[in-house]
């Protein structure tokens, strides 16, 4: 039997990280998550099916989501598209092939509450001399994640949200066993009128905070399908949780654990017998996000 690696493209607390919106002039600035009234969970809002065309033809669907970088008096100054690098290349990293495309499509939500009403933006990977547009990490080639910084004037005037570092520091304890979820698109599947993703939700299935492999990812144990990748991974909690100090509180509490890569195969060597699915999900981890966008110097 191989093992082979196949792409498959949760006292009273409130937690501290909040989610942010852009005003009109094109600054982003802290906003509270879930307003009165607003029936879209900001997460949903965050997250996009990513499309990788080469010209006219597109090669491939996976997702992507929203983070920002601000400044010392919270003003997000540079919002990336974060997904995997072989969302954007359709290969595997460190792998010495051709890319399968040149631009990504995604969208971008207009009203939170109308989320119908989104704007498509087109985007290239490389530029005129083939340098990619994205960043990726030095230090960890073999990480399967890339940020791809936006222009300025593709979400100005655009009340939009995007996950910040808070995100991945909300006070809540992951243990194995916790839960994790992942918003995407499982073969496109989703809210296509309103370009909304799926919640699915599984188990961390490794230590956490032990980097697997030597490498700063983790598992989780979920049904996660091709369209899935470069979806977030999030803890989510209503109620009653365990905070970082191992006390119990109450509130509702998000934290951005990381990006969904990939699920390992075993590949069956002997005829007529079928591969197996471990049901397992890689996660690059959130600090190595937070790590790409404060390292980011526009070029």
């Amino acid at each position: 039997m191989v093992l082979q690696i196949s792409a498959a493209c949760r006292g009273s607390f409130v937690a501290r990280s909040v989610l942010v919106g852009v005003v009109a002039i094109g600054s982003l600035l802290a906003r509270p998550g879930l307003a009165a009234g607003q029936v879209t969970e900001p997460a949903s809002l965050m997250t996009t099916p990513v499309y990788l065309f080469d010209g006219s033809r597109q090669v491939s669907q996976g997702t992507g989501f929203f983070f920002g970088i601000q400044n010392a008096s919270g003003v997000i100054v540079t919002v990336f598209l974060v997904t995997n690098y072989h969302v954007v290349t359709g290969h595997s990293p460190g792998t010495a092939l051709p890319p399968k495309g040149d631009r990504v499509v995604f969208y971008l939500h207009l009203d939170k509450n109308e989320p119908s009403q989104v704007k498509q933006i087109a985007l290239p990977l490389y530029s005129q001399s083939g340098v990619p547009a994205w960043e990726q990490s030095i230090e960890h080639p073999e990480a399967d994640l890339v940020l791809l910084p936006l222009p300025k004037t593709s979400y100005a005037s655009i009340a939009m949200y995007v996950f910040v570092e808070s995100h991945t520091k909300s006070d809540i304890r992951i243990r194995p066993t916790s839960g994790a979820t992942l918003l995407g698109y499982p073969f496109g599947f989703s809210d296509t009128k309103n370009r909304l993703p799926v919640w699915k939700t599984g188990h961390v299935a490794s230590e956490p905070q032990v980097d697997f492999q030597g490498h700063p990812a983790f598992l989780v144990d979920v049904s996660a399908f091709p369209g899935m990748s470069g979806s977030p991974v999030l803890a989510v909690v209503n109620g009653v949780y365990e905070d970082e100090s191992e006390v119990m509180r109450t509130g509702h509490v998000l934290r951005l654990l990381g990006v969904f890569s990939a699920m390992p195969v075993i590949r069956s060597e002997t005829p007529g017998i079928a591969d197996t699915s471990l049901q397992l999900g890689y996660v690059w981890k959130a600090t190595l996000i937070v790590e790409l966008a404060h390292g980011y110097h526009p070029r």
